[in-house]
């Protein structure tokens, strides 16, 4: 058996009634669990990292481009997160920058014939690997599941949380 990962040792040993954190740390406990094996799944079987495959995702989904901060913005990262995996993925020849048709000041990255096809392979191992991971869970359960954290997301997305102030 695979010793647990962090998030997942954490939860064993909160309090039953500390609701909240222990549902939060299943959570990311789980998807660490599935992160890491897809991250090893990309790197053995395409030499890629998980951020190379999320920016191809992004480009598959967009093929007109985004510029650098729509990626970023897309990806929930920083624009110089961006920059160095945009880099590597222009160096294997998945994507191109070119100047945007309406304001030539504008430079936005486009995935390549080659980075398309790339992606088709990886997202076939992609689906596997989660396919795999989550395929004992009942059907039902499944859609529960799917359902509950569907509402969750709902709920999370009109929190209102106030970072606390600096100094």
């Amino acid at each position: 058996m695979k010793e647990p990962n962090l998030f997942e040792s954490m939860v064993g040993d909160l309090p039953d009634d500390d609701q909240a954190i222990r549902l939060w740390f299943t959570l990311v406990g789980c998807f660490t669990t599935v992160e890491r094996a897809l991250r090893r799944r990309l790197r053995n079987g395409f030499d890629l990292s998980l951020p190379r495959f999320d920016v191809l995702t992004a480009l598959v989904t967009f093929p007109d481009g985004l510029t650098m901060s729509e990626l970023a913005g897309k990806l929930g990262v920083s624009k110089g997160n961006v920059t160095g995996v945009v880099g590597g993925l222009r160096k294997q020849g998945f994507v191109d920058q070119t100047r945007r048709a309406t304001d030539r000041r504008v430079l936005q990255v486009v995935i390549t014939k080659s980075g398309k096809s790339a992606w088709e392979e990886m997202q076939a191992a992609y689906r596997e690997v989660v396919e795999t991971m989550l395929d004992e869970l009942p059907a039902a359960e499944s859609r529960q599941l799917t359902a509950g954290l569907a509402q969750l997301q709902q709920l999370l997305d009109r929190a209102d949380v106030d970072e606390p102030a600096s100094g």
